[in-house]
């Protein structure tokens, strides 16, 4: 089975799949307010490490799952827990204790005897509590969407939508001219 052969508009596709990751990483670049639980605020980024910005990415599909050529589809891709930071999370739901284990690991966070101000060692048990407790406050509280991704691909779709219309018009228009002309031989 030959390739099909990419057309106009495989390249507005991957233009607006370029433009939309773009603002997606500068959304996630800025800062915001928050607020410590003392009531005093801070600039803090939405994505503090770095890895949702660079795991953002796109594919233009040219097949569809059965294996038959198509005109074009793009599919955007992130880390897991990238639809939970652009969509937030509604009050009543909690987050999964593994996910925020391993992020308390990582990030790495430190806790702090409440009786001496001193930090503490952070054990197993010291950190599936900390987890606890942050889920328990998501669950009471929500979180914030944050639309890094959906704003970009609201505000980007008005201006392709036209040009995607007319350019896969025109492939469609040179693939039959072109099975025409293959015909005739």
């Amino acid at each position: 089975m030959a390739d099909r052969v990419k057309g106009k508009g495989d390249e507005i596709l991957d233009a607006f799949g370029s433009r939309v990751l773009d603002l997606a990483r500068i959304n996630l670049g800025r800062t915001y307010t928050a607020r410590r639980s003392n009531g005093r605020s801070y600039r803090k980024r939405i994505d503090s490490s770095g890895n949702l910005r660079k795991s953002l990415g796109y594919d233009v599909l040219t097949r569809g799952e059965d294996g038959r050529f198509i005109s074009g589809r793009l599919e955007f891709s992130m880390l897991d827990y990238g639809r939970y930071v652009d969509a937030g999370r509604k009050r009543g739901k909690g987050i999964p204790s593994a996910p925020l284990e391993r992020w308390i690991r990582k990030k790495p966070l430190r806790i702090r005897d409440v009786e001496t101000g001193s930090f503490v060692k952070m054990t197993d048990s010291k950190v599936k509590s900390l987890a606890f407790l942050i889920s328990r406050n998501a669950k009471k509280r929500g979180i914030k969407p944050t639309n890094f991704i959906s704003e970009p691909l609201e505000k980007e779709l008005p201006k392709f939508s036209e040009q995607l219309t007319d350019a896969l018009g025109d492939d469609y228009t040179n693939a039959v001219a072109n099975s025409l002309d293959d015909g005739s031989d």
